[in-house]
């Protein structure tokens, strides 16, 4: 089981990689559109015609794209305080039920977000001043939220396997510490 859901988070870190990729490049383009607009507005007097649109558009990849990334390196944020301190059977069962339960609630979201994208898809609504389709934007909602699913179901599967387990090595669910310890930081001794 452990090798089978190796190879799982590896195909999908190649997703999730890709996600945070296209994200960052939104970003850019974002950026790149704001100064457009701001020098334009301001030397020329011409504004970037439907700037906000495109923007508004932009943010939901931006915003959704890199969730399941992070999730993938527990950047989320979680209650590691409490559970961190944790063990053995204990922490893990505790981590399958949090997994469990964050699985439910983006299969719900999945739902719900797939009914909106076929509305917009079936209604077919355009922004106010350009016109661009609003389908689209609604599509990466459930593109992402299925990305984020199944990164969450390999940890449920990993933490499940850690149960029974306990002493294992684990590559899915290996904390990192992002705040380094003050006593370990060099500079601080000067």
């Amino acid at each position: 089981m452990k090798t089978a859901i190796l190879r799982a988070h590896a195909a999908l870190a190649v997703v999730e990689t890709l996600g945070a990729f296209l994200a960052g490049l939104i970003v850019m383009v974002i950026m790149v559109l704001g100064i457009w607009e701001v020098i334009g507005r301001s030397a020329f007097s011409t504004p970037l015609h439907g700037y906000l649109d495109m923007v508004e558009q932009m943010m939901v990849a931006v915003a959704l794209l890199g969730v399941a990334y992070c999730q993938s390196h527990l950047g989320n944020v979680r209650m590691t305080l409490f559970i961190g301190r944790l063990s053995g059977r204990f922490r893990w069962t505790l981590e399958a039920i949090a997994f469990a339960v964050a699985l439910l609630v983006i299969v719900v979201l999945i739902k719900g977000s797939w009914a909106h994208f076929y509305r917009a898809f079936s209604i077919g609504g355009t922004s106010p001043e350009i016109q661009l389709p609003l389908w689209w934007a609604s599509l990466v909602v459930p593109i992402a939220l299925t990305i984020l699913a199944a990164r969450l179901l390999l940890q449920l599967l990993e933490a499940i396997r850690l149960i029974g387990k306990p002493g294992d090595t684990t590559q899915l669910l290996a904390y990192h510490d992002h705040v380094p310890d003050v006593d370990d930081d060099p500079r601080m001794g000067e």
